[in-house]
């Protein structure tokens, strides 16, 4: 059964209890100093406790400051002589309380009203307002509660109200300035939210593993590089130089001060603040053994320069830890305003390469529209006439074989006819035109069945009727291309014809966008046949009859139930530079006006991202180019389910 979880109010509690208790331990630390008949203590570390409660979790923590110092000072003045007299230590514990709890909040108030919620060890300014609102106010209504329940109670005489209560203030004010700053400062690295504190949990059970050899010996090298050595000898070197000048009396106190410096450079605000309660514990503990450079006949000159050199480093270093954190906070800022400047400037670029991209695509998409268009338009109206033409050469054939017996029966039955038919037929040359009327009529055929086959691949080759996934015979599309191709295939005066070998599979129909992979085989074939004519340039016609040049195309079914159409050639090959680059947009070898750099990019992408297939190019310089495609027989989902090219 799952666990209910814990009420808000019971998490509040537990808080307010460890402040009280803190308050009142470090109060029995305070005690401990204490150096004035009245016990009033130069340093008085509950305070500096009761602000940073206030100031890191809020104005709701006061119950603990208030039950801390009652239970502080409770038994430090609690006279048991008679229940009046019990009554009396009471009230007076309550009042100091209640004294120590309105100068806590009016500190912590007067801050937050200044500077709102931020870290108030952030920003220069607001260090300064830190010491002064709540190390120096607040303290003063501490004070003045103290010292006046005191007199008022008859502990302290009224004639030397002014000594005590600066002596009460200062000891406040040394407290807040030491473990203030220190735990508000240390209280940014402990976990802020349930998953923070899971993980930090799970790393402590995770401390078994120190006893692993191997895990310390990693851990060690681990640490190699870093500030561990640093951050191990820095603190012992403050803590001798500290007791140089208040347990030995040599005046170098403010030596101390570059060492701090130091230390806000290496390790922050944490770094420093810890070794500023290092220098401030050996300063207190020194003075009030009346030992140190602070030691005066009268004690309170001694606080007045203890407390003016605690006020001198806390300032100097937490103002300057600030300056630290407010430059590193801007370096950030700027790398990461430089990062996402580089970002969008990347971005910027790529949305620019898309976008020409996509407007050649679409130009490019429109003219092979338009071009389908035309091809089939033109594929429609000619074959109408051609239709006629060769349905009416059947019975034109006829006819003409009847006439042609009617006058081979007019010849045998007539050998004589009149002198006028005979001039006639010497004149037209009868034999003649009976002999050359069929091949006439044959060669009218085959020209018909020409037009016929050409009219059959444009039609093929535009597939206007085909812009969706359909089974087809890619050999039919593959013929159609290289039909269309064929004036550019056939010999020329300057070359022999290029020759086709076709190696073609046994192939089921496969599922595709026809028009779309017809117009790569027209794209790989046209570079084919340009890489071809651009070698042979450099060849003589003889050279060229002996190594004719070749496209060989062929077609297979893969083991992976995909068909494989591979076209090379013989030609001078791609280097590897331009083959690395060859299915980039906009990149071409060609001269301007010869290519705009997007066929093979187009044809890329109608195999990778609408057909689900591969594209991929072999070249062996002065061998040739292999161009395989590889697409599934049946249809799958692609990125996209059709692609404008």
């Amino acid at each position: 059964m799952k666990a209910a979880p814990r009420p808000n109010w019971l998490l509040k509690g537990i808080i307010i209890l460890l402040l009280a208790l803190a308050y009142y331990f470090t109060a029995e630390l305070g005690r401990r100093l204490a150096s004035t008949p009245q016990n009033v203590t130069p340093v008085w570390p509950p305070d500096g406790f009761a602000s940073a409660g206030i100031l890191i979790f809020g104005y709701w923590v006061w119950p603990g400051v208030w039950l801390g110092s009652f239970l502080a000072n409770v038994w430090a003045f609690f006279d048991k002589s008679s229940t009046i007299a019990g009554v009396i230590s009471i009230a007076k514990a309550s009042s100091i309380g209640i004294g120590t709890t309105l100068g806590t909040l009016l500190g912590g108030f007067l801050l937050r009203r200044s500077i709102g919620n931020r870290n108030p060890l952030n920003h220069p300014q607001d260090v300064f307002k830190l010491i002064f609102f709540t190390g120096m106010v607040g303290p003063m209504v501490n004070a003045s509660a103290g010292v006046i329940t005191l007199c008022l109670a008859g502990n302290v005489p009224w004639a030397i109200f002014p000594t005590v209560w600066l002596t009460w203030w200062i000891s406040n004010v040394a407290g807040i300035l030491i473990f203030t700053p220190f735990l508000i400062c240390w209280s940014y690295a402990l976990p802020s939210s349930k998953q923070q504190i899971s993980a930090g949990w799970q790393r402590i059970k995770k401390f078994r593993k120190l006893f692993n050899s191997n895990f310390l010996l990693k851990f060690t090298k681990s640490l190699a590089g870093q500030r561990v050595g640093e951050a191990i000898l820095l603190p012992g070197f403050v803590l001798a130089l500290s007791l140089i000048p208040f347990w030995q009396g040599t005046p170098v106190e403010y030596m101390l001060i570059p060492v701090l410096v130091l230390a806000a450079f290496r390790f922050g605000q944490r770094g420093a603040t810890l070794l500023i309660v290092l220098v401030a514990a050996v300063a207190v503990l020194g003075t009030v053994n009346g030992q140190g450079s602070f030691v005066r006949e009268n004690f309170n000159d001694s606080l007045v320069l203890l407390q003016s050199f605690i006020g001198v480093i806390v300032l100097t270093t937490l103002t300057l830890t600030a300056v630290i954190t407010q430059q590193r906070k801007a370096e950030n800022t700027l790398r990461q305003s430089e990062a996402d400047i580089r970002q969008k400037s990347h971005d910027l670029e790529y949305a620019l390469s898309e976008l020409k991209r996509t407007q050649v695509q679409l130009i490019q998409g429109e003219k092979m529209s338009i071009l389908g268009q035309l091809v089939a338009g033109v594929a429609h109206e000619i074959n109408n006439p051609v239709n006629f033409i060769t349905g009416n050469l059947d019975h034109a054939n006829d006819y003409i074989e009847d006439l042609l017996d009617l006058i081979d029966l007019y010849q045998e039955h007539y050998p004589h006819p009149v002198q006028a038919i005979e001039d006639k037929t010497e004149e037209i040359d009868l034999d003649f035109l009976l002999e050359d009327l069929p091949k006439l009529l044959s060669s009218m055929k085959i020209g018909a069945d020409r037009i016929c086959k050409i009219v059959v691949s444009l039609r093929t080759f535009s597939r206007i009727d085909e812009a969706e996934f359909k089974a087809v015979d890619i050999h039919a599309g593959i013929d159609s291309t290289l039909l269309i191709l064929e004036s550019r295939l056939k010999a020329k005066p300057e070359r022999p014809a290029i020759q086709i070998i076709k190696e073609y599979g046994n192939l089921s129909l496969v599922e595709c966008y026809p028009g779309q992979l017809n117009q790569v085989f027209m794209n790989i074939l046209v570079n084919a046949i340009d890489a071809l004519e651009e070698r042979d340039k450099e060849r003589a016609f003889a050279e060229i009859q002996q190594l004719p040049s070749e496209i060989c195309i062929s077609t297979k079914i893969t083991s992976e139930h995909r068909v494989a159409i591979k076209i090379s050639d013989n030609g001078s090959g791609i280097p590897e530079q331009v083959k690395q680059r060859i299915f980039e947009p906009f990149f071409t070898t060609k001269p301007a006006g010869k290519g705009t750099g997007m066929g093979m990019s187009i044809s890329y992408q109608i195999i990778t991202e609408a057909h689900g297939g591969l594209l991929k190019c072999h070249s062996w310089p002065g061998k040739g180019t292999e161009f395989v495609i590889e697409i599934p027989l049946q249809k799958q989902q692609p990125n996209d389910k059709t692609l404008q090219s």
